[in-house]
């Protein structure tokens, strides 16, 4: 029977220590190129394959005598507008990736991607993170569609967090928004609202695969036409008001509440009004936490889970993972006393 190829077999093979021959195929950034691209291709000769979990057992051995980090992971993000900056929802996400990279042995590094003097276009991006040896990134939600078709992914373990992401298709963690919304209207149908109008902007929807409308419009019950806009505006909003007449209105824009307050419509006391994402509050009210920061930790257990299976590149059957939306009260419903909802959490 043949002897499986080891990485001390590969050393003798190729007359270089056994440290040289397990950082290079580890793609440690100090080992030089050439060498780094002959040892790999020796090993792709002999079908060397890894051991995950021995590699997992030697680098926790490793980390209690030196308690040095394993690696940076890469959470990459796009400028929208100048300067570039974190939306809250963003900053959320990259504070609960950072948390349980750090508990993995990680560290997290942001890279803006833009066509400005500071930020990276895809090539330059891509290329920074493989000399670095960045084995991984948590691509964070665009605000627009992007095509990644130029970015190489042979060599990293990658997540998005939703599917903004048109090409390749990626693993994807993000919220359940299908399943939130239907929650939701569950549960505001249990405290008596009859009539529930749903208004977002049509970007916020495109976003999520039209996951938002979809549970809105599968859900049914008293609900009307939904008010979805490229712009939510005031004049809009109220037009579609006063033909639709709902008791309670779910979106994103809570402006809504300053709009109706100036025609004399009490909130919560003739309608009443949920956020569909509490990052995006201007003020108290009821809403969903899509808990971000559990976003951000998982996706962060994906890229490591990937890594120590030695799953690099594009996925052949991309998976997804969803986290269900949290309920929190606020002042803009009316007190119920609605029975609790069976989650899955």
């Amino acid at each position: 029977m043949a002897r499986v190829p080891t990485i001390r077999s590969l050393a003798r093979r190729l007359r270089l220590s056994v440290a040289t021959v397990s950082e290079a195929l580890r793609n440690a950034p100090r080992v030089k190129p050439a060498t780094r691209e002959r040892v790999q291709r020796a090993a792709a000769k002999v079908g060397y394959t890894p051991n995950p979990l021995l590699g997992a057992a030697l680098s926790a051995v490793r980390r209690g005598r030196h308690q040095h980090y394993r690696g940076t992971l890469a959470l990459i993000d796009a400028v929208e507008r100048e300067p570039a900056h974190y939306l809250t929802f963003h900053r959320e996400i990259a504070a609960g990736a950072e948390k349980r990279a750090q508990e993995l042995g990680f560290q997290t590094e942001l890279f803006w991607l833009g066509d400005g003097p500071s930020q990276l276009s895809h090539r330059r991006l891509s290329g920074m993170m493989r000399a670095r040896g960045i084995p991984g990134a948590v691509l964070l939600p665009f605000n627009t569609a992007r095509d990644f078709s130029d970015f190489d992914f042979t060599r990293i373990a990658a997540v998005q967090m939703d599917h903004s992401v048109m090409a390749p298709l990626l693993h994807t963690v993000q919220p359940d928004h299908y399943v939130s919304m239907v929650r939701a209207l569950e549960r505001l149908t249990q405290r008596g609202y009859r009539r529930i109008g749903l208004c977002i902007e049509d970007r916020k929807d495109v976003r999520v695969k039209r996951k938002w409308s979809a549970g809105y419009l599968t859900f049914g019950q008293g609900s009307g036409a939904p008010l979805i806009e490229p712009v939510l505006s005031r004049e809009r909003f109220l037009d579609w008001f006063r033909r639709q007449k709902p008791d309670a209105i779910v979106g994103h824009v809570q402006a809504i509440t300053t709009w109706l307050a100036a025609e004399g419509v009490q909130v919560p006391g003739d309608v009443g009004f949920l956020n569909l994402n509490l990052t995006e509050r201007t003020g108290p009210c009821a809403g969903l936490d899509l808990e971000p920061r559990k976003l951000g930790a998982v996706a962060i257990e994906m890229v490591v889970g990937m890594l120590l299976r030695q799953e690099r590149g594009v996925p052949e059957r991309p998976q997804t993972i969803t986290l269900e939306a949290t309920w929190c009260e606020g002042p803009t419903l009316r007190a119920g006393t609605e029975a609790p909802l069976v989650s899955n959490r």
